[in-house]
């Protein structure tokens, strides 16, 4: 049994996944996860009748995001996971993103998600991933750009879709690719498909002490990839 948390954005969730079924709780309240998540994993363990004894690894993603909401899920996780001897699971909140997405649009093989998450400054997280046949394929490596460097990217590898803080950047788009309204998409991150990729990543769970969360540096550039398949 898994129990994964969400905490990089302005919305929170948290997830209970006991075999085939899946408990979940979300909120969108920005700056309420500290008082929010606790009670969230409370009320969903009395809600399932589930114990802590119970779960036998964790999930949670562990960056980029916002730096104290990062915090708050990795701390919560990192008391669950010293206290019970559990394994976790790390998982990036951009492919979270984009999981997200094809859980509630329609994604076909082949289909590059760019996932951006503004980070101020004018600048932003950003990374691409293609859904093949054997899941989603890291193309576009996260990192965090200027939004020069967002925008060349967007326009040069031609996703399928831009998803997270979207209208952030599309503001800044301009020519055939600012007409296409659907293709930047606003989205938070959900636990529901955190556990959906941690679940198959089971075996490659760490002891917490050996995760970190993912601070971006500037990239400083966009290297376009070659296109696969």
């Amino acid at each position: 049994m898994m129990l994964v948390v969400e905490t990089s954005t302005s919305a929170c969730s948290v997830a209970l996944f006991d075999g085939d079924r899946v408990h979940s709780r979300y909120s969108d309240q920005p700056r309420s996860h500290s008082r929010l998540v606790l009670s969230m994993i409370e009320t969903l363990l009395e809600d399932t009748q589930v114990t802590l004894d119970a779960i036998d690894c964790l999930g949670v993603t562990v960056g980029p995001g916002s730096f104290t909401g990062l915090r708050i899920g990795f701390a919560i996780v990192q008391g669950l996971a010293f206290a019970r001897d559990l394994p976790v699971v790390a998982v990036s909140t951009l492919e979270t993103l984009a999981a997200s997405y094809r859980r509630r649009k329609s994604v076909v093989t082949g289909d590059l998600v760019i996932a951006v998450l503004d980070a101020r400054m004018e600048q932003f997280s950003l990374g691409g991933y293609r859904w093949t046949e054997d899941g989603w394929l890291c193309e576009i490596n996260d990192r965090l750009v200027g939004i020069d460097i967002a925008v060349q990217c967007v326009e040069e590898s031609a996703p399928a879709v831009v998803i997270g803080d979207a209208s952030a950047l599309s503001r800044h788009i301009s020519g055939p690719l600012s007409a296409n309204a659907g293709l930047f998409i606003d989205l938070y991150p959900n636990a529901i498909d955190l556990g959906a990729l941690a679940l198959p990543r089971r075996q490659q769970a760490l002891p917490v002490q050996s995760i970190e969360l993912c601070y971006l540096r500037d990239s400083g550039a966009w290297v376009k990839q070659p296109k696969v398949g």
